[in-house]
């Protein structure tokens, strides 16, 4: 039997629910920072706790929540005018997962330089566990930077053509790179289980020739891991 004063069972799970939406939507709100800051926080806590009433987070840990909201943000009606922000979001969810991937130390890029062709094309690189590959039709990267790390938001060119995008933490901070379409492709290749000789297969002539100094290149970036290539 309640306690004389203690308010219904309904009211107390009202209270209950709105407390545990307003965490969660505290949550979105760290995970997607330079989306709260294109639409403003009023309007991203309220786009949120509609987004939350699809669906709460199954799992007892926050970690990895917020995966279907960008999806959410794609298809959310007062939103048609920022149709780039749903890859904004899917951006900062690969920043978070480049930041609590595992640790690894990076494979020496000179690794390469000492190597042969022939050598190189047979192996099977570690790819960092932290490597996340992107791809998107707007300016995402810089969108996220200006909205991330600027105290003045500069105006970014959505017609300035789409990013092909790798963030990985080989070491403290969690860094993004914009690279040739071609050389993601050749990432994409690798993730597949690709040998270097048959990932190069997606790059040009001209790259296929220069691969140990592609993969050099790549190699200071922290896209592989010092872990045994096969």
């Amino acid at each position: 039997t309640a306690a004389p004063g203690t308010p219904p069972a309904a009211k107390r799970f009202d209270v209950y629910r709105n407390n545990v939406h307003a965490s969660l939507i505290d949550a979105l709100e760290a995970a997607f920072p330079a989306v709260e800051r294109l639409v403003g926080r009023d309007f991203f806590r309220a786009a949120a706790r509609i987004h939350l009433e699809s669906g709460m987070p199954e799992r007892g840990t926050l970690i990895g929540f917020g995966g279907g909201f960008p999806h959410f943000l794609d298809h959310f009606p007062p939103l048609r005018t920022l149709p780039y922000l749903g890859d904004v979001a899917r951006l900062e969810l690969l920043w978070l997962q480049a930041y609590h991937a595992a640790d690894a130390q990076p494979l020496d890029p000179a690794v390469f330089a000492r190597m042969g062709r022939e050598d190189i094309s047979v192996l099977r690189p570690a790819l960092h566990p932290s490597l996340r590959i992107f791809s998107s039709r707007y300016p995402v990267a810089e969108i996220w930077r200006t909205n991330r790390e600027d105290e003045e938001v500069k105006p970014v060119a959505l017609n300035a053509g789409g990013d092909a995008l790798i963030v990985v933490r080989p070491a403290a901070d969690v860094l993004i790179y914009k690279l040739p379409p071609q050389q993601i492709a050749f990432l994409r290749a690798l993730r597949e289980g690709a040998n270097f000789g048959e990932a190069a297969l997606t790059l040009p002539p001209a790259s296929i020739v220069g691969l140990s100094a592609l993969l050099q290149e790549l190699g200071r970036k922290g896209v592989f891991a010092a872990a045994a290539t096969q």
